[in-house]
């Protein structure tokens, strides 16, 4: 541990001196964004110093096992893992942010921190948990197999965790709003994680095209209220148009939105729409065939169908890869995608922008970032456990070793790279990440009930007709795991 410690000293002396080298000079608008943030982290340590201190305790040399997925499997969507640093990465940002926090934790409890990687943590989990083997303290299943494990009776209530504070804001609070049930969670994340960041959804945005054409200020648009789905089609048509004049729209053209019916989910969320929501009792209730639902697809399916602004990846000869050649040679606008994706853009020669996914209209409360729960890990804790009470008190600590920490390591990671440059983009990945939304219906797909989404975005006169085709057997399978969980 002593010599962790002088190791992770000096990877801090030395990522201290090439910032404080590279930092230079400051405008007034990079001046102002570093005080406010130092008002929020002043604000956030005089809150914090009202909280009981954590217990300290020894753990007697105990291993933390955490099974995860293994770094660079095909299927997998993350550059980075939760709990794991290396001596070769010295220097990276985000390593030497978790090594910290690692050896801090395992130096307070007298704890090693494992990583068992697996291909797939689903099956390798459910293997050992039905054979009653404790292989492991906690798993890191993509969220919505988790519910499914749930269903299983192979995961243990969130909440009985001991020691965990999940009303403080190293917790996420929009995945307890969100996939909480009757008091049952069995999925948690927060500053500990960077999945739920890698796996929220963006729009980016090409400020030289923006440039060209004048258009307005994107990110006053964001702070203001007044990014809408209809002011980014109107800014779309400003922007497209025929770039080779073979009188086509092909591939090679500039468009002002690049998307595709297939990621309808993701724009769905941003409308403030939801297939399900929580009662006050956790109870959960089908909602998706209110007005609002209806007006969400409408508006989704007008700008996907308008050839004026917006071209579908579908209808590109190379999908996907041709829309992000696109936006590196500035011949789109806006494209949304994962946060995940930015790293694709780390060639790109011009500037380019992070902005929220944009909201149904002006009178929407509050933008909304789908987390992409089918292949994002989150935190659960296996039933087979022997030793919760020290599973809490680690992980509570290991939460708050992360709290304003990681996020930022992963944040400034980005922006220190030829990747979004600018302070504001800085600003709403930080209103992204405050505004995620999960949902119980799809992390269980009752009655496959996320079947509605694609094909209301395509032709949103169809919704209704395959809304009523799902419900029924939708509302069954709810009432089975509702009768599952009951008492």
């Amino acid at each position: 541990m002593i010599i962790k410690r002088i190791f992770a000293l000096l990877l801090i002396s030395a990522v201290f001196i090439t910032a404080a080298a590279s930092c230079g000079g400051t405008d007034d608008e990079g001046a102002a964004v570093t005080t406010a943030g130092e008002e929020t982290a002043e604000a956030t340590v005089s809150e914090e110093s009202t909280i009981e201190p954590l217990e300290v305790r020894d753990l007697g040399g105990k291993e933390f096992r955490a099974l995860v997925y293994k770094q660079g499997d095909p299927g997998t969507w993350f550059q980075y893992l939760d709990f794991v640093w290396t001596e070769e990465a010295a220097g990276d940002l985000i390593n030497d942010n978790i090594m910290n926090r690692n050896i801090a934790v395992e130096e307070k409890y007298n704890v090693t921190i494992v990583s068992n990687q697996v291909s797939d943590v689903v099956s390798t989990a459910r293997k050992a948990i039905t054979a009653g083997s404790d292989e492991f303290e906690i798993l890191e299943p993509y969220c919505d197999s988790a519910y499914s494990m749930a269903g299983e009776g192979l995961l243990y209530n969130i909440y009985d965790l001991p020691y965990c504070k999940f009303d403080m804001p190293w917790w996420d609070s929009n995945i307890q709003r969100d996939l909480s049930l009757q008091n049952r969670l069995w999925t948690v994340t927060g500053d500990i994680s960077m999945f739920d960041e890698e796996l929220s959804y963006v729009v980016y945005y090409n400020q030289v095209l923006a440039g060209q054409y004048e258009i307005e200020d994107c990110y006053e648009l964001a702070r203001s209220g007044k990014w809408t789905i209809d002011k980014m089609g109107e800014l779309g048509r400003i922007v497209t148009h025929d770039l080779n004049g073979d009188g086509e729209f092909g591939d090679e053209d500039v468009y002002g939105v690049v998307t595709d019916y297939g990621v309808g989910r993701s724009w769905f969320y941003a409308m403030g729409a939801q297939l399900c929501k929580l009662e006050s009792d956790g109870t959960p209730k089908l909602v998706v065939g209110d007005p609002h639902s209806q007006s969400a697809f409408d508006k989704i399916s007008a700008l996907m169908n308008d050839e004026t602004s917006t071209k579908l990846v579908s209808k590109l000869k190379n999908s996907w890869t041709a829309a992000i050649n696109g936006m590196k040679e500035d011949r789109v606008l806006f494209l949304p995608g994962s946060l995940y994706d930015i790293t694709g853009y780390r060639s790109m020669e011009n500037d380019f922008g992070v902005l929220p996914y944009p909201k149904h209209s002006e009178e929407q409360e509050r933008y909304y970032n789908y987390v992409a729960s089918h292949v994002c890990p989150v935190i659960s804790v296996p039933v087979t456990n022997s030793d919760i009470e020290s599973t809490g008190l680690l992980l509570e600590a290991l939460s708050r070793e992360s709290s304003d920490t990681i996020v930022n390591a992963y944040i400034e990671l980005n922006l220190m790279t030829k990747v979004a440059r600018d302070d504001s983009s800085a600003e709403m990945m930080r209103l992204i990440f405050a505004t995620k939304r999960y949902d119980l219906a799809c992390s269980y797909n009752w009655g496959k009930i996320t079947n509605v989404i694609e094909p209301s975005c395509r032709d949103s006169s169809k919704f209704q007709s395959t809304l009523a085709k799902l419900l029924p057997a939708a509302e069954a399978d709810m009432a089975k795991t509702l009768e599952q969980f009951a008492g």
